[in-house]
């Protein structure tokens, strides 16, 4: 179960972390890094941490990332918590392609889900601003604002003590970042890139979170395909003896991480 144990649940904004020159050579996600979410003994990225990290792999053709998913919202909140977390790794994906049309209609969808989630009335100005911000051609703004409304979602379930909706969402928006990450590195595949995807400890400790949430949680077809795609990418995500991810394995996470995506959005 997620606990507070960092300000992003809490109360601060965990401010955007400053921009690396893309000539700069990219690491591997920092696990040590005290702006990430902590589960436990873990963490997960954030979509703002994830998106940072993409910044170093130089100019990328970031409008073919863009998706115009319909999103059909059913009773399930479960599986409407993961799709919080997607949209808003949707609107980070928008923001680095820079469409304005696709940051205002997930501004706009930010507020239908997080209406079904209940909590509508704590992101309004948010998405709000998000919408305002991307007609002025602000990114760094809607960026801020982005990460706002899932800070805003993340601390308003864990004071109505939905712990396990907090979990999913977060879950949610680490995979959205990841199917990102994959789709740009299968396009355009470098070994230092890819390091990007060793993070074999981190998907390990999602899957333990996630086996052990309560079942009615999980209830839908749709988790026993995150069950799955977690324990799939256990082992595609660690490097090889060259401290590589291999470009057959960073294929194989681009198509597992989108299809979970797709089961996702479709169920």
């Amino acid at each position: 179960m997620f606990m507070k144990a960092l300000p992003l649940l809490a109360l601060p904004l965990v401010g955007v972390l400053p921009f690396l020159h893309a000539q700069q050579a990219p690491n591997r996600l920092d696990l040590n890094d005290p702006n990430l979410v902590v589960i436990e003994a873990s963490v997960i990225p954030i979509p703002v941490e994830i998106f940072t990290s993409l910044d170093k792999l130089g100019g990328q053709d970031w409008a073919r990332q863009v998706s115009n998913r319909e999103i059909r919202l059913d009773a399930n909140r479960s599986r409407t918590a993961m799709l919080f977390g997607l949209l808003v790794s949707d609107g980070f994906i928008a923001v680095q392609a820079q469409d304005k049309e696709a940051v205002r209609r997930i501004g706009r969808e930010v507020l239908r889900v997080a209406s079904s989630l209940g909590v509508a009335g704590s992101v309004e100005a948010h998405a709000n601003a998000i919408v305002a911000s991307a007609g002025q051609g602000n990114w760094n703004q809607v960026r801020k604002e982005l990460d706002r409304t899932r800070q805003t979602v993340l601390t308003k379930m864990s004071e109505l003590r939905d712990d396990e909706l907090v979990s999913l969402v977060s879950l949610g928006g680490w995979l959205g970042g990841t199917e990102a990450l994959a789709a740009v590195l299968n396009s355009n595949y470098s070994v230092e890139g890819s390091d990007l995807l060793n993070q074999p400890e981190l998907v390990r400790q999602l899957k333990r979170d996630f086996n052990t949430l309560p079942a009615r949680a999980k209830r839908g077809q749709v988790f026993a395909q995150v069950g799955k795609t977690l324990e799939h990418l256990e082992s595609l995500m660690r490097a090889d003896a060259s401290g590589a991810i291999s470009k057959g394995k960073v294929i194989e996470i681009s198509l597992s991480t989108k299809n979970l995506v797709e089961a996702i959005y479709e169920s």
